[in-house]
C-alpha cells in the first residue's frame, strides 16, 4: 500500500496542487497524440497507402471491439484490485505506455508489398495491440482524479487541466503530423509506399514522446486520496452487476458513445473532405488548429463557472447546443471558409463539453461508491473506455460504409487526377462527394442531438454535496 512521504499540510500547498494538475494533465497530451492520430489518419492510411478496401477496414474496426470489450473490462477490474507502493493507478500508466508506443508504430507499418489478405491480417493484429496499449494507460486516467484530491472543486481544476493538455496534444498533432509525414515521404505530392513511410516514421517519433511524457507524469503525481478498500470479497461478475445498478452511469455511457461518435466521425472524415471536396489537404492543418485552440478558453471558462456554482450538466448542455449549430452549418456547406468557421464554433462548444465530461466522471464514480460501499472507478472507466473505443470504431465503420456506398475505392485514381488538374470531384463523382460530405457533418449532427437528449434526466449535481460529505465521513 502506498505511504505518503510528507505531512498532510504539504499536500494542500499551491505548488503541490499545480504539480498534480500539470503532472496529470500531460498524460492526456500523450494520449491524444496517439488517439487522434489513429482516428484522424488511420482510415485514410489504410485506404490510400496500404491499399485496403474501405468496407473490410470498417468491418475490422467493429470486430476488434469485441476483443476490446474483454481486455478493457479485465484491466479495469484488475485496477480495482490493485494495491502497490506506487498506488492503485500509476503503475498501469507507467508500464502501459511502451505497449501503446509500439502499437502506434505497428498500425502505420502495413507491409505494402504483401497481398490483400496478409495486409488485412496485419491490420487486425496491430490494431488490437494499439487498442490494448491505449487501454492500459487510459483506463486509470478517470478514476485517478478522485485519488489525486478529495476536494470537488480541485478535481474540476485537475480535470480541466487535463482537457487543456489534451487539446494541446491535438494541436501538436494538427500542426506537425502532416508536415512530418510529408517530410519523411519526400514531399506533399507523395503517394503509396512513400507516403506510408512518412506515416511510419512520424509515429516512431510520436511513440517515443508518449513514453517519455508518461514517465514524467507518473513520477510527478501522488495518489493522496486513496479509494475505499472494502473488507468484503467480491468477484468480477458481482462488480459488473453493481456498476450497472446506477442510472447515472447508464447516462454517462450513452453520453460517452454519442459524444465521441460525433466528434471522432468528423475527425475521421476530415482528410477525405479536405483532399477531395476542398481540393487542398494543407488547409486541414488550419482547420484542426482552430478546432483545438478555440476549445481551450471555453474549457477554462467552464471550470470557472462550475467553481462559482453553475451545474456541470448545464454547462455540458450549453456546449452541446453550440456544437449542434456548428455541425448543422458543416452539414449544409462545402465552402472551405464556412466549413473552417464552423469547425472553430464546434471547438468553442466542445471546450465546455470535454471539460465537463471528464469532471462528471468522478462524480458518477463517487455515486457508485456511496451506493455500493466500494470504489469501482477502474471497472466503470473500463466500461466507459470501451464505449469510447466502440464509438471510434462505429464512426470509422459508418464512414467506411458511406465511402463504399459512394464507390470511393473505384474512384481514387480518377479523383487524384482531377485534383492534380485543379478540377472538381463533386462535379465528376457526385455520389462519392455526397458520401464524404455526409460523413464529415451529417453523422456528427445526429450524434450531438442525441447527446442533448440523454442528459435531460441528469440531476446528480444537486446530490453531490451530501454524497461527498457522507463519503468523507466514512473514510474519516
Amino acid at each position: 500500500m502506498q505511504k505518503l512521504k510528507h505531512e498532510a499540510s504539504y499536500y494542500q500547498t499551491p505548488s503541490f496542487k499545480w504539480r498534480q494538475r500539470i503532472g496529470f494533465g500531460i498524460s492526456d497530451y500523450a494520449c491524444n497524440l496517439a488517439y487522434l492520430l489513429a482516428n484522424t489518419y488511420l482510415l485514410f492510411y489504410y485506404t490510400n497507402c496500404a491499399g485496403l478496401n474501405e468496407a473490410a477496414v470498417g468491418f475490422m474496426f467493429v470486430v476488434t471491439k469485441f476483443i476490446d470489450a474483454f481486455t478493457d473490462y479485465m484491466v479495469g477490474a484488475l485496477i480495482d484490485h490493485t494495491d502497490t507502493k506506487m498506488g492503485r493507478y500509476r503503475p498501469w500508466m507507467l508500464f502501459g505506455s511502451p505497449v501503446l508506443a509500439i502499437g502506434m508504430v505497428l498500425v502505420f507499418s502495413v507491409p505494402v508489398g504483401w497481398g490483400a489478405g496478409a495486409k488485412l491480417a496485419w491490420a487486425y493484429v496491430t490494431y488490437v495491440i494499439f487498442s490494448f496499449g491505449y487501454t492500459l494507460v487510459n483506463i486509470p486516467m478517470a478514476p485517478i482524479v478522485s485519488a489525486l484530491s478529495p476536494e470537488p472543486a480541485e478535481r474540476t481544476k485537475i480535470a480541466t487541466t487535463r482537457t487543456v493538455f489534451s487539446n494541446l496534444g491535438s494541436l501538436t498533432s494538427s500542426l506537425f503530423t502532416l508536415p512530418l509525414v510529408y517530410y519523411f515521404a519526400g514531399g506533399s505530392d507523395a503517394t503509396g509506399a512513400a507516403l506510408a513511410t512518412g506515416y511510419r516514421n512520424t509515429n516512431i517519433i510520436l511513440g517515443i514522446m508518449v513514453v517519455v511524457i508518461f514517465c514524467i507524469c507518473v513520477f510527478s503525481i501522488v495518489e493522496i486520496n486513496p479509494p475505499t478498500v472494502s473488507k468484503e470479497k467480491s468477484n468480477f461478475i458481482q462488480d459488473l452487476g453493481q456498476v450497472f445498478n446506477s442510472k447515472y452511469f447508464i447516462m454517462i455511457l450513452a453520453l460517452c458513445y454519442c459524444l465521441f461518435v460525433g466528434y471522432l466521425g468528423m475527425y475521421g472524415a476530415m482528410q477525405y473532405y479536405y483532399t477531395y471536396i476542398i481540393g487542398n489537404v494543407t488547409a486541414m492543418s488550419l482547420a484542426l488548429s482552430l478546432l483545438t485552440i478555440c476549445a481551450i478558453p471555453t474549457m477554462i471558462l467552464a471550470a470557472n463557472l462550475n467553481g462559482r456554482g453553475t451545474a456541470k450538466v448545464k454547462l455540458m448542455q450549453f456546449g452541446t447546443v453550440v456544437d449542434i449549430v456548428g455541425y448543422l452549418i458543416l452539414f449544409i456547406t462545402s465552402n472551405v471558409t464556412v466549413a473552417t468557421a464552423a469547425l472553430a464554433l464546434i471547438g468553442l462548444g466542445f471546450g465546455f463539453r470535454q471539460s465537463m465530461y471528464f469532471s462528471m466522471l468522478p462524480d458518477v464514480f463517487d455515486y457508485t461508491e456511496w451506493k455500493c460501499g466500494r470504489n469501482m472507478g477502474g471497472t466503470q472507466n473500463a466500461i466507459s473506455g470501451f464505449l469510447n473505443k466502440l464509438a471510434s470504431a462505429s464512426a470509422s465503420a459508418i464512414i467506411a460504409a458511406l465511402l463504399s456506398w459512394g464507390s470511393y475505392s473505384a474512384n481514387i485514381e480518377a479523383m487524384d487526377e482531377i485534383i492534380a488538374a485543379g478540377g472538381s470531384v463533386a462535379a465528376s463523382f457526385p455520389q462519392t462527394a455526397t458520401a464524404i460530405n455526409f460523413a464529415f457533418g451529417g453523422l456528427s449532427l445526429i450524434a450531438t442531438i442525441l447527446c442533448f437528449v440523454v442528459l435531460l434526466p441528469y440531476d446528480l449535481d444537486k446530490k453531490m454535496p451530501s454524497i461527498r460529505a457522507d463519503l468523507d465521513a466514512r473514510r474519516g
